[in-house]
C-alpha cells in the first residue's frame, strides 16, 4: 500500500457527488474477482496493490468506474467508497459499529432530514458520518466525546467521506453530566453506560423523540431496557442484535460465504413520551 500523507483533511468533492473522481476522494480499486482495495486519491500518490502500480495522477479526473491496468498488467474498476466500504477501511481509534448496525440505526431510529441529533460517544467517527448522511445539510447533529485526540482523529474520518460539516458540532464534555440541548428529535448513544445519560436524555427530547443505545453486552442491555422503563419517560423498549451472512452466486455455484459477521452489538429503542398530556375519550 503506498504511503497517505499524515494529517490529511480532504477538500474534494464528497463520495457521489460528482462524475470525476477528485483529489480527496475515498475510492475502491476492485480486480476482477472482486477483490477491494481501499484508498484515498491525492496527487502524486502511487497505490500498490499486489506489485501492481498505479499513480493517482492518472485516476484523478477520470469518471468514477474507470478501467485502469496496473504495472502488472491487472486491471481494475475504480468507484468512490460508499459508507460501508469506507467505515471497514477507516483508521480506528476506537471499535467501530459495523455497517449492519449503522443501518439499522438510522433505519430504526428513523432518522431524517433536518433532525436534530445529539450523539453519545465519538467512537472512530462512523455513526457521526452515517448520523450525517442522513440527515443531510439541513440537519443538526451535535455530538459529545470526552477526549479531544479523539476528536480530531474521528473529525478526519468524517471528512474524508463527506467534506467539511458545517452542520456537526462536538462538545468536549461528558454526556453523563448533561445535555445543553433541548427539544431535539433523536438521541443516539454509544457509551459503556448509557443508562446513566437516560435522565438528562429525557429532559432533551421532544415528546415522540426517540432514544437509541448500542452495547456490545446482554447484560448492559436488560440494565438500559429496564431502568429505561422505569424512568416512565418512554415506552417499552425493542431490542434486537443482526447477524450477517453474505451469498456466492457464479454460474457454478450457489452458497453461503464461509465467513459471516455474527454478534457484533445489541441494539435498544425506546420513545419519549408526553408527561403531562392526557385526553380522555370516555363516554365520548
Amino acid at each position: 500500500m503506498c504511503a497517505r500523507r499524515p494529517e490529511p483533511i480532504p477538500t474534494g468533492i464528497a463520495a457521489g457527488s460528482g462524475p470525476l473522481l477528485s483529489a480527496g476522494d475515498p475510492v475502491v480499486f476492485i480486480d476482477r474477482e472482486g477483490r477491494e482495495h481501499y484508498e484515498v486519491l491525492w496527487p502524486g500518490q502511487v497505490t500498490d496493490v499486489r506489485g501492481n502500480l498505479m499513480p493517482h495522477d492518472r485516476i484523478i479526473g477520470q469518471p468514477e468506474g474507470v478501467r485502469v491496468r496496473g504495472t502488472q498488467a491487472v486491471e481494475f474498476r475504480v468507484v468512490r467508497a460508499t459508507l460501508s466500504q469506507h467505515v471497514r477501511n477507516m483508521q480506528r481509534h476506537a471499535q467501530i459499529i459495523y455497517p449492519k448496525d449503522l443501518a439499522l440505526l438510522v433505519s430504526y431510529a428513523d432518522l431524517f432530514p433536518g433532525a436534530r441529533v445529539i450523539e453519545g460517544g465519538y467512537g472512530s467517527g462512523a455513526l457521526s458520518t452515517a448520523i450525517l448522511r442522513a440527515i443531510g445539510p439541513i440537519g443538526q447533529l451535535t455530538t459529545y466525546e470526552l477526549r479531544e485526540d479523539a476528536k480530531n482523529r474521528s473529525d478526519k474520518n468524517v471528512h474524508a467521506l463527506l467534506g467539511p460539516t458545517p452542520n456537526h458540532v462536538v462538545h468536549l464534555a461528558n454526556i453523563y453530566e448533561g445535555i445543553a440541548e433541548q427539544d431535539v428529535d433523536r438521541i443516539l448513544l454509544d457509551v459503556p453506560e448509557p443508562w446513566d445519560a437516560l435522565a438528562h436524555a429525557a429532559k432533551a427530547l421532544r415528546p415522540g423523540g426517540i432514544l437509541a443505545a448500542y452495547v456490545p453486552t446482554a447484560i448492559q442491555l436488560q440494565r438500559f431496557v429496564l431502568e429505561a422503563y422505569a424512568t416512565k419517560a418512554f415506552l417499552p423498549a425493542e431490542s434486537l442484535e443482526t447477524i450477517e451472512r453474505w451469498w456466492r452466486v457464479t454460474k457454478e455455484s450457489l452458497r453461503p460465504q464461509q465467513k459471516m459477521v455474527g454478534h457484533t452489538g445489541f441494539l435498544s429503542f425506546v420513545r419519549r413520551v408526553a408527561s403531562d398530556a392526557f385526553v380522555n375519550c370516555a363516554g365520548a
